[in-house]
């Protein structure tokens, strides 16, 4: 049975006309004297039809939020680091949106780029500073310096973490950073070179990749403590991390070309996998990549159970492996040298940067998860990553 407590008028309202047409339906009606419960049936059946505009509620993403942010280094030294905007809706790219927002230049070395909150913290390296802006609008909202080599950043509306390499030859650190008040709190140190990170298993694990020298360690840190719970040696170099469909983490350890005294190359230390249960942190699997290569960049699809590799100096093409793959089979997806790479996990389309010359204008790609491109863009000088990232 019906009722007037049943009908949903879904946020819409009436326009004056449609109301007397209603009122008008219904003095028609009683003058035929039908039964009130009638009335009733119409006048809600009405309303389906009615209402002149049905507002629907719709994510304000502002003026950059609803698109991909690339990070773009700049020249070493010449403080042209910049961020670039990827929408979707037109395909295309705008750059230097921070230097138009803000009327100021960003810094030396952008890093990387991270969308947390309500915020996008931009990690200028060689500046040694984050620079916090409104993930809507792109506006400054706070600089948080004497970050030495900051470098990667990850966390949520309340506490952020930020790696940072420290001084040549010194252990690194993750900062620790309160996002009400964009203040550093307190820091843990880690090996040397803190580069990617990840939260799992109310854990913060960081690949320690050696930074100018070598380390082969992962750091666990307890978030709540503040203090290394085990540091887990892996293979060398590690510099890139996540997290598969089975909720284990993998490691990309990159390696390293040797040397003697006169840097005269007499080896390499090989590339591989690393597969850590996150519960135990406990290796699962170890799998050898690349004797005399050395990526950087560890990805995955959104599935969580393709693996992709890639990007580095000297490093051509991005590889795939499946997660219960025991061995690398060099299946290259796409043949071209990239800075850097990321998926997006939302549809597995393939960003990739070149950064040609690094005095110049890079280049964005954008590939299928076939390999097809679908499209390339200038972008900022030496672009390296984006603020795509799997939630993990």
């Amino acid at each position: 049975m019906y009722s007037i407590k049943n009908i949903k008028v879904w946020k819409t309202m009436l326009c004056p006309e449609e109301i007397i047409k209603s009122v008008f339906t219904i003095i028609l009606i009683k003058s035929h004297k039908m039964k009130l419960k009638n009335i009733i049936y119409l006048f809600a059946f009405s309303l389906l039809f009615v209402s002149c505009t049905k507002t629907e509620d719709t994510p304000d993403y502002g003026k950059y939020g609803a698109g991909v942010l690339i990070s773009n280094e700049g020249t070493f030294g010449a403080g042209n680091g910049s961020i670039s905007y990827y929408s979707p809706d037109t395909d295309s790219v705008t750059n230097e949106i921070f230097q138009f927002e803000n009327s100021r230049s960003l810094g030396d070395i952008v890093q990387s780029v991270n969308k947390i909150g309500d915020y996008v913290f931009i990690q200028v390296n060689n500046s040694n500073k984050i620079e916090v802006v409104d993930a809507k609008s792109f506006v400054e909202m706070g600089v948080i310096q004497e970050l030495t080599q900051v470098r990667y950043a990850i966390g949520d509306e309340n506490t952020v973490y930020a790696s940072a390499w420290g001084t040549w030859g010194a252990d690194g650190k993750v900062y620790i950073i309160d996002v009400n008040t964009l203040t550093v709190t307190d820091s843990v140190a880690t090996g040397l070179g803190p580069e990617a990170m990840v939260l799992l298993e109310d854990k913060l694990f960081v690949a320690n990749s050696g930074g100018w020298g070598f380390d082969n360690t992962v750091s666990v840190i307890d978030p709540t403590n503040k203090t290394v719970l085990q540091t887990i040696e892996v293979g060398a170099n590690p510099k890139s991390m996540v997290v598969d469909k089975d909720e284990n983490l993998w490691v990309l350890c990159s390696g390293s070309a040797l040397y003697d005294a006169n840097w005269t190359p007499i080896g390499h230390n090989p590339s591989k996998l690393i597969q850590i249960n996150p519960s135990t942190n406990a290796i699962i699997k170890e799998v050898s990549l690349f004797a005399e290569q050395h990526p950087s960049k560890l990805a995955i699809n959104p599935n969580g159970n393709l693996l992709y590799i890639g990007a580095g100096f000297g490093f051509n093409g991005i590889y795939t492996i499946d997660i219960n793959d025991a061995t690398f089979a060099e299946t290259q997806l796409i043949n071209k040298s990239f800075y850097g790479f990321d998926i997006n996990p939302e549809d597995g389309v393939i960003f990739g940067y070149e950064a040609l010359n690094f005095t110049e204008r890079g280049k964005l790609y954008r590939f299928n998860e076939s390999g097809s491109e679908l499209g390339n863009y200038l972008v900022g000088i030496a672009p390296n990553g984006s603020s795509l990232k799997r939630d993990k």
